[in-house]
């Protein structure tokens, strides 16, 4: 029986990443990632089942971590957005939880086309709704909410894929989104 090296699973992992990055997940070549992490293919499947199992497990701790944001306000004790101060916050904590797994969400959000991980915009869509609906109840009726979510999400999608190499970009841009979307959003509408 041979012994499975934590040292050969991280390389077919790193390996995996650049891979789902650069062609997505209906694209990706398991030859590709094995020359990458400088074994056989062979050997990815002493680790992996499958491809599939392989996509998982990479992306599977950048879902947790999505799944974690549902809880930001209770964390940062915000009700709503009234200043750069709270949107600040919210982004820094946004970002502190996501940004380990930047590529691993480019992948979710971009290259996962054929795998559950396409339901990931929806998840997003849902919080935005359901966060608006906590900060100001009864306030707006549910298609306006599902509108303005869709387009906040697009947004974050554009300022994500443009910028995926620069957190700080994602970041200041994103407090500017939010800002935009949903200070005072309250008092805005006549």
């Amino acid at each position: 029986m041979q012994v499975l090296k934590e040292s050969v699973r991280s390389a077919i992992v790193a390996g995996a990443i650049a891979e789902f990055f650069e062609h997505g997940y209906q694209n990706a070549n398991m030859r590709r990632i094995a020359d990458s992490a400088n074994i056989t293919v062979g050997n990815i499947y002493r680790y992996f089942d499958n491809k599939e199992a392989l996509f998982n497990a990479i992306l599977l701790p950048a879902q947790e971590a999505i799944d974690d944001l549902e809880s930001f306000d209770r964390k940062l004790h915000i009700t709503h957005i009234d200043s750069m101060k709270d949107a600040t916050q919210i982004v820094t904590f946004v970002m502190n939880v996501l940004k380990p797994y930047t590529k691993e969400i480019f992948i979710m959000l971009f290259n996962s086309t054929g795998t559950h991980y396409h339901q990931v915009k929806s998840q997003l869509e849902s919080l935005v709704i359901n966060k608006i609906k906590e900060f100001y109840p009864g306030k707006f009726n549910d298609y306006f909410l599902k509108i303005i979510a869709y387009s906040f999400i697009q947004a974050l999608f554009v300022v994500f894929k443009d910028n995926v190499n620069d957190v700080k970009k994602i970041q200041d841009t994103v407090i500017q989104l939010i800002i935009f979307y949903f200070r005072d959003i309250n008092n805005r509408l006549f």
